[in-house]
C-alpha cells in the first residue's frame, strides 16, 4: 500500500493506493539472479491455493526453473504486506505459509542442486533448520554460500563458519551481533563479531550510504550511485541475486567488480515500483554502468 507517510502505533492513514504484486525474498532473488544471466533454480514451497497456483504460472513465464518448487496441500502461500510512503521508504510484516513447509527433509531431496552449484543463495523467510541443511550441503559440494540474514534472527552457531559472504543491512547487523551500529566504528566492530564467528566476509548494505565490505585483511567502502527513489521494496533483493550471479561468473577473487554491479542493479530497482516488477535486467544494468556517473 503506497501512503503518504508510514502508520504510527495505532493510527490509521487514509488515501492509500493498493497493488498486489509477486514477491518474497527468495522469489525476489531467484528472479534478480536469473535475470542477471545466472543459470538459477529456485527451491522453494507455495500453497495449494490461487495465489500459489499463479505464481507458479508467473515464474515459469519469465523462464525460472521452477522444477524444484514444491506445492504443499492445505496451506496457503506466503504473504507480505508492504506499507511504502512517499520518498519510498518501507515497512513489512510477513505471514510465512507454505515457506514453513522447506524442511530439512526437503532440502535433502534437492541436496545435489546445492552441492552443484557455483553459489547458493538464501535468506531467512524459511525454517532456520533448512538454512543449516543447506550451508551443510553447501560447504560439502564447495559451493559459495552467501547468505542475506533477512528477516533478523539468531542463528545456529554452527552455520557462521559455512558462510563465505553474509549480506546484513545496518539494523540485521545490528540484531545477529547485539552491538551498537550508530557509528563507523561501531559497524566495523560488529562486523568483526561476525568474522570472529567463521563468516568468510561481512558486506554491509547502507542504503544511500552504498556499502561495506568487511574480512580479515580490512574493510572497503563503495559509494551509491545516486538516483531519485520512488520505492525501496525488493532493493536488498536485486542486490543479492545480481551479486550471487556476478560471483557465479568471475568468483570471489572478482567481488569488487560483483558488488559494483550489484549495487547498480538496485539503484534501478528503486526508480521502479513492486518487488519482481523493479528488477532490471542484464542489459538494463550494462547500460546503466556505460552511463557517466
Amino acid at each position: 500500500m503506497y501512503l503518504a507517510n508510514l502508520p504510527l502505533p495505532g493510527q490509521t492513514l487514509g488515501d492509500g493506493r493498493l497493488e498486489t504484486n509477486m514477491g518474497g525474498k527468495g522469489a525476489n532473488q531467484a528472479i534478480a539472479a536469473h535475470r542477471a544471466g545466472a543459470n538459477t533454480r529456485f527451491i522453494s514451497c507455495v500453497g495449494n491455493d490461487n495465489t500459489g497456483a499463479q505464481i507458479l504460472h508467473e515464474l515459469k513465464a519469465m523462464g525460472l526453473d521452477t522444477s524444484p518448487m514444491k506445492t504443499v496441500d492445505n496451506t496457503a502461500t506466503g504473504t507480505a504486506c508492504i506499507f511504502i510512503d512517499a520518498s519510498g521508504e518501507n515497512c513489512i510484516g510477513l505471514t510465512p505459509g507454505a515457506n514453513a513447509a522447506l524442511s530439512p527433509e526437503l532440502v535433502e531431496k534437492h541436496h545435489r542442486e546445492i552441492t552443484d552449484a557455483a553459489v547458493v543463495l538464501m535468506q531467512l523467510e524459511i525454517p532456520i533448520a533448512s538454512v543449516l541443511a543447506a550451508a551443510r550441503h553447501a560447504a560439502s559440494g564447495n559451493a559459495c554460500l552467501i547468505l542475506n540474514p533477512a528477516p533478523a534472527k539468531p542463528l545456529d552457531a554452527e552455520i557462521y563458519a559455512y558462510i563465505d559472504l553474509i549480506t546484513p543491512n545496518r539494523g540485521e547487523l545490528a540484531v545477529l551481533t547485539g552491538r551498537q551500529v550508530a557509528t563507523e566504528d561501531d559497524l566495523l566492530s560488529a562486523c568483526r563479531v561476525l568474522l570472529q564467528k567463521g563468516v568468510a566476509m561481512v558486506l554491509v548494505t547502507l542504503g544511500k550510504e552504498g556499502a561495506v565490505l568487511v574480512d580479515r585483511d580490512g574493510h572497503q567502502y563503495f559509494s551509491a550511485y545516486s538516483v531519485v527513489a520512488a520505492d525501496t521494496t525488493a532493493a536488498g533483493d536485486c542486490f543479492n541475486g545480481y551479486l550471487a550471479a556476478a560471483i557465479a561468473e568471475s568468483g570471489m577473487a572478482n567481488s569488487g567488480a560483483a558488488i559494483r554491479r550489484a549495487m547498480a542493479a538496485a539503484a534501478i530497482s528503486v526508480t521502479g515500483k513492486g518487488a519482481i516488477p523493479s528488477i532490471p535486467s542484464k542489459t538494463e544494468v550494462d547500460a546503466f554502468l556505460r552511463r557517466p556517473q
